[in-house]
């Protein structure tokens, strides 16, 4: 993914195919959204999906996610809605995802939000919060985490993208990490950034390993949830029935191979803890094509420009044709393998009315010029 990706503030989404399912054609007015948010509110039931929203979602606040990042909030957050949650996002931009997380989530979120655009303080309310500071910045860490919020349940980073801003977010977060929530990690879609990031990130986790509970790995897309003291780990449900156990990365590759539309386990005493250090980082050079791709825009060239209507995508490496998800505990992993190779990773942009992406990154009177690619001001 080229960096002038990470500057176009504010834009929204055309419907795109998914890598597993879309669950809603329907546009959604604001009638329908308050009515969704009042749902999740009074009886706990998760009225609409992050892919039903996005996939609905034509006019209103620009928004711009990967299909891969949807279904993963869908699996891993989903089940929260209704619940009091404290979400922080790096990357506010033009303010669409504040939408969809109140919209699938429910009232009871309290939105954080991390950003270098002053401009993005209009979306302040009394469930929105908006801290301006640069994510690779501990001095900006500290003064959120000391005068914004102490605690988190979930914290989602689509900023800046770079290693040493991913880095820095990830390494600072898991102490304010309320137990049994999550850090994510978008658009990791560079397979440089396994060293750069990952193996960085792998450090950390063995570091915290008494207090993770497990991690997650997608297409471009890094999870991982702290553990609850006094309670066993919470295992994943999977989307395939599992098949086979093997002891070795040979046997698991063979596996992959043989058993299309299944669930593998790898399982190995010898290695010690899969948090650990070593064995993390094993497994994300395992695993590192996941964190590959090749990106494509259609029409040609639109990606680079303010063209009002763009559709972005992923053109998928052999290993995310064929592996859809790996889930690490402290004793096994689990990976789901593809039954069929999924479609694309796809994301794009509709007309909506709002500024350029030329009048958001390159505006001469605003502070805050060129730092589209070093600071926070990005997806949302």
């Amino acid at each position: 993914m080229t960096p002038l990706f990470y500057c176009f503030a504010a834009l929204i989404v055309t419907r795109s195919r998914a890598l597993v399912l879309r669950f809603s054609n329907s546009t959604i007015s604001s009638g329908a959204i308050a009515h969704s948010m009042a749902t999740v509110a009074g009886n706990g039931k998760q009225p609409i999906t992050f892919q039903g929203f996005y996939n609905a979602y034509h006019t209103g606040r620009g928004i711009w996610k990967w299909n891969n990042a949807l279904d993963a909030y869908q699996r891993h957050l989903g089940p929260l809605a209704g619940k009091p949650l404290s979400l922080a996002e790096v990357g506010v931009q033009s303010g669409g995802s504040i939408t969809m997380w109140k919209s699938v989530l429910g009232f009871s979120v309290h939105y954080f939000g991390i950003d270098i655009n002053p401009a993005t303080q209009q979306f302040v309310d009394p469930t929105t919060s908006i801290f301006m500071g640069d994510q690779a910045s501990d001095k900006s860490w500290d003064e959120f985490y000391s005068t914004v919020t102490p605690g988190l349940d979930v914290l989602v980073d689509d900023g800046g993208h770079s290693p040493v801003q991913m880095s820095v977010t990830f390494a600072r977060a898991f102490e304010h990490i309320n137990p049994g929530g999550y850090i994510m990690t978008e658009d990791i879609f560079n397979e440089g950034h396994v060293t750069s990031f990952l193996f960085k990130a792998a450090e950390h986790i063995g570091y915290w390993n008494q207090q993770v509970d497990s991690v997650h790995l997608y297409p471009g897309f890094l999870a991982v949830k702290k553990a609850t003291q006094g309670l066993p780990p919470q295992f994943q449900s999977f989307n395939s029935p599992v098949v086979a156990m093997v002891d070795s990365w040979e046997r698991m590759w063979t596996a992959i191979s043989n058993h299309p539309g299944s669930t593998i386990v790898v399982s190995n005493p010898a290695w010690g803890s899969m948090f650990a250090a070593y064995s993390m980082q094993s497994i994300f050079h395992q695993f590192s094509n996941l964190y590959a791709g090749t990106t494509t825009d259609n029409p040609k060239g639109c990606a680079t420009t303010s063209a009002p209507v763009c559709t972005s995508s992923i053109v998928n490496s052999p290993l995310q044709n064929k592996v859809t998800g790996v889930h690490v505990y402290r004793d096994n992993i689990f990976v789901e393998v593809a039954l069929h190779p999924p479609s694309s990773l796809l994301y794009g942009r509709a007309p909506t009315g709002f500024p350029t992406a030329s009048e958001i990154c390159v505006a001469k009177n605003q502070k805050w010029e060129g730092n589209c690619l070093s600071g926070s001001g990005n997806d949302g």
